[in-house]
């Protein structure tokens, strides 16, 4: 049992120990900082020379990255492809994705006739180009795109329509290669056989077997027809088992029913655009989809 004059000192040392702190000055804590973001791609919107610009750039740049230029399909804009384009930024490569002036989200409204949005597509990607190499000299540049977007992509890489364009070289000394998801099959009075055989960079196409769209491609397999018109090598073909125009709502359409199939098949799809643009081989692909190189 304590002494009862244990006891009392103890309360007086808790006693002076509460007035010892009471008495004291406040301590100077460090002030809070955020933690910094985990590592990835940083997404920068901007506008340049009136062309708005979404911007997915890499943590780090490397032997393989590419400067990529991204034109969406019709009805679509930019920001509906960040499925697409972040993956790649997620791979080491620039992507400047072009809101165009045709987009019903642009603030022009879309309005546009067919003339006139051809040549300003071609030339919002040129800017496109040229803002990627200001902020990144002397990586090599890639033209890339979905359905109209891929057809812009391919006449900057050297294929000729029949509608003229924005005044500047075809194909764009700066552009290296091409990638076309699902661009358009023949088009009479705009595209056709021989204008996609003067297709001049090495190209990845990637489509499937349930892309089908009225007049670009009324049957999946027209849209093989720039592969096949050209004979740039290498060039790669990927064909996904029951992928559809927007790979369920992958790219394009992110409203629509998502697809868990069609979605695995995006990540292949994807990763083998990468490795070819990056000059790496042919990657094994999974159980509905085939890669064709030549």
């Amino acid at each position: 049992m304590m002494h009862p004059c244990a006891s009392l000192m103890t309360r007086r040392s808790a006693l002076a120990a509460a007035a010892w702190i009471a008495a004291a000055p406040a301590l100077a804590l460090p002030a809070a900082r955020p933690l910094p973001p985990p590592g990835g791609p940083v997404l920068v919107e901007t506008v340049v020379s009136g062309v708005p610009l979404r911007l997915w750039l890499p943590d780090g740049m490397g032997q393989s990255s590419r400067l990529i230029a991204f034109s969406h399909g019709a009805l679509a804009n930019a920001e509906k492809y960040d499925a697409l384009t972040r993956m790649w930024a997620s791979a080491g490569h620039a992507v400047a994705a072009v809101l165009h002036a045709d987009s019903p989200e642009h603030p022009g409204g879309g309005k546009i006739g067919r003339t006139e949005a051809w040549a300003e597509r071609l030339a919002g990607m040129r800017i496109a180009i040229a803002e990627l190499q200001r902020r990144f000299p002397g990586v090599p540049v890639v033209a890339a795109g979905h359905s109209y977007g891929g057809l812009v992509a391919q006449a900057l890489g050297g294929a000729e329509a029949v509608i003229t364009g924005d005044g500047g070289p075809v194909p764009d000394p700066r552009v290296t290669a091409i990638i076309a998801f699902s661009p358009p099959g023949p088009l009479p009075g705009f595209i056709d056989r021989p204008g996609w055989a003067k297709i001049a960079v090495p190209m990845f196409v990637a489509t499937g077997t349930a892309d089908q769209f009225p007049v670009i491609a009324p049957s999946w397999e027209a849209h093989k027809a720039s592969f096949e018109a050209s004979a740039t090598s290498p060039r790669w073909l990927w064909v996904g088992e029951g992928v559809d125009h927007y790979f369920g709502n992958r790219i394009g359409r992110p409203e629509y029913a998502p697809s868990a199939d069609q979605a695995r098949l995006f990540e292949a799809a994807a990763g083998a655009s990468a490795a070819f643009i990056e000059g790496g081989p042919p990657p094994p692909q999974p159980a509905g989809a085939t890669l064709l190189v030549r």
